[in-house]
């Protein structure tokens, strides 16, 4: 058991005593409040766009449904 608790306290104690650096920088940061920073547009869409309005209807087979409702299966490769 004391075996155990000495490998894993070993490592732990040598991690602790090792200096530390900075980490690199991964990108340029720019401040917000740089007034030539560049802004990314986004156009508005609509909350309901590409909303399909469906009638309930009775049960069916759900294999039925699912094939109804199915995007066209592409030829090729």
């Amino acid at each position: 058991m004391f075996r155990f608790l000495w490998a894993a306290a070993a490592p732990l104690t040598l991690a602790g005593c090792a200096t530390a650096s900075a980490p690199t920088d991964v990108t340029t940061l720019t401040s917000p409040a740089d007034p030539g920073a560049a802004i990314r547009t986004l156009p508005h869409r609509p909350v309901l766009d590409g909303y399909t309005h469906r009638i309930a209807v009775e049960p069916r087979p759900w294999r039925q449904q699912n094939d109804s409702q199915a995007p066209a299966a592409e030829t090729g490769s």
